[in-house]
């Protein structure tokens, strides 16, 4: 028989698991931009230690 329960139950699964894969690329987008943000941060302190040089010498 046609349960609505049922419908209901599978209708939020679905809901769920696109939930889950709009959550996951979030995610995987978020580790991206700290990946791509620790590496200015690494040269940032590179130019840092070069600056600090020039003024020493």
């Amino acid at each position: 028989m046609n349960d609505p329960i049922d419908h209901q139950r599978l209708a939020d699964s679905v809901a769920t698991a696109k939930a889950d894969g709009v959550l996951d690329r979030l995610i995987a987008d978020n580790d991206q931009m700290l990946a791509a943000l620790d590496e200015v941060i690494d040269v940032e302190v590179g130019l840092q230690e070069v600056l600090d040089r020039a003024k020493e010498a």
